[in-house]
């Protein structure tokens, strides 16, 4: 509530808290009324230089209420004017030693020390600093400009950046990806020629199983392994003489004489086992050997 100071005959006499008083006419005197509820004090906006020399304007809020009547009178002449100098030295002190950049972030730096500082000075005026919020950090137009050119440069260069880092990234998952092509093509590749190759030799054991087993038959006819050797070199002279002879290109083939154990006579003779049809037809054969 309000209290209100009295003076006898000049003098401080007492403070009249909220109620029913009686005073002296004459002698006692109503000095002042004071309120000790919160006061909002609102500092106007103060030119201030930062510790990188850059000119700026701030303003702050301060909440202060009074604890002590009496000090709050006679302690000082005009308590509001007091309370707003001492608040703008001190905020033009602890801005005056921050950078730009750091005014910024550091309100909350900035208001707890005003607080500590402005509590501890308004102490024997009887006023208690309950808040001091520092409200605008404007700096001027020329810095303003520059501070957006260089917000504006960053933002371009955080673009740039991640651009490139987008287009690296993608060449990189595009070269996994060709590389990773490439190694599933060559193992299927190489299961391909593997199996193929597989797969001749199984030919080509199918086809040694069968020259094997004609070899047999042809050596228990004939009696002699050399006879079914050379019978079967004369079977393949002959396919091999019939391949030519189907060709359509123009050819001259050489061919050996009679004498001499060449080609020609397991020729003669291939071609009497196949006269006497005793081995090319089993039906044949079985019929003879019943």
């Amino acid at each position: 509530g309000n209290v209100s100071i009295v003076e006898r005959l000049g003098k401080y006499h007492k403070t009249l808290e909220p109620g029913l008083h009686v005073v002296i006419p004459i002698v006692d005197r109503m000095a002042t009324t004071l309120t000790e509820r919160e006061q909002v004090f609102d500092i106007p906006p103060q030119k201030c230089i930062t510790l990188d020399n850059a000119p700026l304007k701030a303003d702050a809020v301060v909440y202060w209420k009074v604890f002590d009547p009496e000090k709050a009178f006679y302690s000082v002449v005009d308590l509001e004017l007091a309370i707003q100098n001492l608040v703008l030295t001190q905020l033009r002190s602890e801005i005056g030693k921050l950078t730009l950049d750091a005014t910024f972030s550091a309100r909350e730096q900035i208001n707890s020390i005003l607080l500590q500082d402005l509590d501890i000075a308004t102490d024997p005026w009887g006023v208690k600093i309950t808040r001091v919020e520092v409200r605008d950090i404007v700096p001027n137009h020329e810095i303003m400009a520059a501070m957006e050119m260089q917000m504006a440069a960053e933002r371009t260069k955080r673009a740039v950046v991640i651009k490139s880092e987008g287009e690296r990234t993608k060449a990189v998952n595009k070269a996994e990806g060709e590389a990773q092509s490439r190694i599933i093509d060559a193992k299927a590749l190489a299961e391909s020629v593997s199996l193929e190759a597989e797969a001749e030799a199984n030919r080509l054991q199918l086809e040694a199983d069968g020259v094997a087993k004609s070899l047999k038959t042809l050596t228990e006819c004939l009696g002699s392994a050399e006879e079914a050797a050379k019978f079967q070199l004369a079977r393949e002279y002959i396919e091999a003489q019939r391949s030519l002879a189907t060709s359509e290109n123009a050819k001259v083939i050489l061919s050996a004489d009679g004498g001499g154990g060449g080609v020609a006579d397991p020729l003669i003779k291939a071609l009497a086992v196949y006269d006497s049809s005793s081995i090319v037809s089993p039906s044949t054969s079985n019929d003879a050997l019943q």
